[in-house]
């Protein structure tokens, strides 16, 4: 009887075999590549490609379509990328700016997630045990295209898209995977804080914008410091928990040995580490937690060590960064550990004064080095669905590095050196393009977009201080003009507007604001009217250019429940022209219009028609006006699926 069940199963197991190679193969889904590349401008990539720095560019056009690509209102990029991501506008996922605002306390909100605490704690002596778990939120509403495209059985790989942080679930199977871009914090929940540790006098000790200075002591043995890790939630009063770590200093030899745990790395002036893992120990006793910093020793003698933030281990993720959540560690099995933190170029560090701009371009290096390297590994192998990968480092350097280009900059006579680095980016583009051509199917349909463009940022306009100046704006101590910050030298009686995040300006309303004083109907309308007669008639006084030149109410440009939340105004600078950081987080200053001195030269949140993206693509673009939001319509179209009544876009391609 055994003889007689082994021989029908070694009968079946040929059949099935002999059946397998005669049945037809499962028909092959189709190939869609998706490449964005943040901030590329329709101006600039048509300059160099005249110049001959970009062949792949210059035959993807010839032979293919190129078009400017209008982008969102305002033309931010979580704005913008959640437009791309959704189909919808503002008015439909939610995502206004990058910052928002509590009516309830006027203080400034990031808008696309939030962590919030357990809601149930247990208190023993010192030790606060959580007894459910926080939760990571994304802020944004809608449904992600690739969402779709899981339910239709579309496989598809999604790398660092902005604005999906925490990634919007899919299937969970392997088919369909994606890794968190912008938004993504660092370990201590923040959009990034380096360290630096130095003995120079030219640094005071304390924090600064987007970091802390750690002023250390020189002895015979080096330095001996702490990282400044993440909160411990474990404990009363959430003290930082940390890990030290010992420089070893050789003056005449020019070097230093950092040593952290049983990990040693030996640098030299204007060298970086590698990714060095740091585990903190113990997170109380109930778990512990991992990050990956890198270390540029900048020089020896002063003593400068400059820290990244503390990125989210792709290893061991502290908070959820992929989909599904092993992603990210088979990411980092093949090409080692990754920056995981949304915006991995350190431009704060650059504005600090803590790197200059060699550091700065070396970091960058370093970044576009883990691009190619996370492309490499996403292509290897991919034949069908949908893949979507994201660059980031020409958007970023644009924002820092204009002014070396620019002899019109106010900062550029401070900037010698790396004019042309803005063209090599876009040449490494090139590059990266002619990769991406030869390693995907022949037949596959190709897209390159933008999000938006770029403009030279001269002038920075401080909206809240025209807003005191005209008389909409009202402050307790009118002497302390230019101090503190978060609105927080505001009469909120007598004020009836006020500026919050780089395009938003508010309306303090009744029965919405906390204080608020303008009532709905006729003095509302009246309001926003006049308020926006006198912004489009605004001029620089130096010069005599509009400085506003275009003012949108959210009625006219956004559809959706959301638009409720929007700005009452969102306002549209020329080029050379933005908000200032300090008028965008809530600080008066004297002067509405100064000089923009600042490394941060360049930008793009101003008139959304004076910034657009691009679009190129191997197949035919059928219309002259391509959005945005024509792009997820797009992609769902090229795998036979039709437009989703939520989304507003066309199917750009004919063929």
């Amino acid at each position: 009887m055994r003889i007689v069940l082994v021989r029908l199963v070694a009968v079946s197991l040929l059949a099935a075999a002999w059946l397998g190679a005669c049945a037809p193969p499962a028909p092959r889904k189709p190939a869609v590549v998706v490449i964005g590349i943040d901030g590329m401008d329709p101006d600039l990539l048509r300059e160099f490609v005249d110049r001959g720095r970009m062949p792949h560019f210059a035959a993807l056009m010839k032979n293919g379509s190129f078009r400017p690509l209008a982008t969102s209102i305002p033309p931010q990029s979580p704005v913008a990328w959640s437009s791309f991501i959704t189909g919808m506008d503002p008015g439909g996922h939610g995502i206004f700016d990058f910052i928002h605002r509590d009516p309830a306390t006027y203080l400034p909100v990031f808008s696309t997630a939030r962590v919030s605490e357990p809601e149930r704690t247990l208190r023993v002596g010192d030790w606060v045990i959580p007894l459910s778990a926080g939760r990571t939120h994304l802020l944004r509403r809608g449904e992600a295209f690739w969402q779709i495209l899981g339910r239709h059985g579309v496989p598809y790989t999604i790398v660092r898209v902005p604005a999906n942080f925490p990634p919007a679930l899919g299937p969970a199977h392997g088919k369909y995977r994606s890794l968190a871009g912008m938004g993504t914090p660092d370990l201590a929940g923040g959009y990034g804080t380096f360290s630096f540790y130095t003995d120079d006098p030219g640094f005071a000790d304390g924090p600064v914008a987007g970091g802390v200075i750690h002023r250390v002591t020189v002895t015979e043995r080096g330095v001996t410091a702490d990282l400044i890790g993440p909160e411990n939630s474990l404990r009363a009063q959430h003290p930082p928990l940390k890990v030290p770590f010992v420089a070893d200093l050789d003056p005449e030899g020019g070097a230093a040995r950092i040593t952290v745990g049983s990990r040693s790395l030996l640098l030299a002036p204007g060298e970086w580490s590698d990714w060095v893992s740091v585990t903190f120990d113990p997170l109380g006793p109930f778990r512990k937690v991992s990050g990956i910093c890198r270390f540029y020793l900048e020089s020896v003698h002063p003593f400068k060590l400059y820290v990244t933030p503390l990125n989210i281990d792709p290893r061991r993720p502290a908070l959820p960064i992929s989909t599904p959540p092993g992603f990210a560690h088979w990411l980092a099995d093949r090409i080692g550990d990754f920056y995981t933190q949304g915006i991995a170029e350190d431009t704060k560090a650059l504005r600090a004064g803590v790197f200059d701009d060699s550091a700065f371009v070396g970091q960058t290096d370093h970044v576009l080095g883990e691009e190619w390297r996370l492309l490499d590994a996403v292509l290897d192998g991919y034949r069908e669905g949908f893949l979507f990968f994201y660059v980031s480092t020409v958007d970023q350097s644009c924002h820092m590095l204009w002014r070396n280009a620019d002899a019109k900059h106010p900062a550029h006579a401070a900037s010698p050196g790396f004019a042309d680095r803005i063209e090599a980016l876009y040449a490494d583009m090139d590059s990266l393009l002619g990769v991406v051509e030869s390693r995907i199917p022949k037949e596959a349909t190709l897209l390159v977009m933008s999000d938006h463009g770029f403009a030279p940022f001269y002038k920075r306009v401080n909206l809240n201080a025209w807003l005191y100046r005209e008389g909409y704006l009202s402050l307790t101590q009118p002497a302390a003009l230019g101090q503190g910050s978060l609105l927080d030298n505001v009469f909120w009686r007598r004020t009836r507007a006020y500026a919050l995040g780089l395009n938003g300006l508010y309306l303090n309303v009744m029965q919405r604001e906390a204080k608020g004083i303008v009532r709905r109907g006729p003095e509302y309308d009246a309001l926003l009217d006049e308020i926006s007669t006198k912004l489009l008639a605004l001029r620089d006084p130096e010069t005599g250019a509009q400085v506003v030149t275009r003012v949108d109410r959210p009625r006219d440009v956004y559809h959706g429940a959301e638009a409720a939340n929007a700005p009452d105004l969102i306002v549209g600078y020329n080029r050379g022209y933005r908000s200032s950081d300090e008028s965008a987080l809530g600080t008066v200053t004297r002067e509405w219009l100064e000089p923009n001195t600042d490394k941060w030269s360049g930008d793009h949140c101003m008139d959304h028609t004076l910034v657009p993206g691009v679009v190129l693509s191997n197949r035919a673009i059928g219309f002259a006006d391509p959005s945005l939001l024509d792009l997820p319509v797009t992609i769902l179209d090229r795998f036979g699926i039709g437009r989703p009544e939520s989304m507003r876009g066309r199917a750009l391609l004919t063929r």
